[in-house]
């Protein structure tokens, strides 16, 4: 179990909203708690959470293309 206790929720559209203002290890332990429940709300809330983490990677992965280039890299 990790230090970081996971989000728990009432509905799914409290835990969508709490997934937003999540951090990364909060995430992280939401994702592994659900993995280890079985059922269809389980599996929903998983779908979330997965969501989550592959939203926030592709948005790290656009800033970082974005980013201007370096000034070594611009005198190559």
């Amino acid at each position: 179990m990790s230090a970081v206790a996971p989000i728990r929720a009432n509905n799914f559209a409290d835990l969508r909203l709490k997934l937003d203002a999540a951090t990364d290890e909060q995430l992280t332990a939401t994702r592994d708690y659900w993995a280890e429940r079985t059922g269809v709300i389980a599996s929903e809330c998983l779908l979330f959470v997965q969501a989550e983490i592959t939203y926030r990677q592709a948005t790290a992965a656009l800033v970082a293309a974005m980013a201007p280039p370096t000034r070594w890299e611009a005198q190559r």
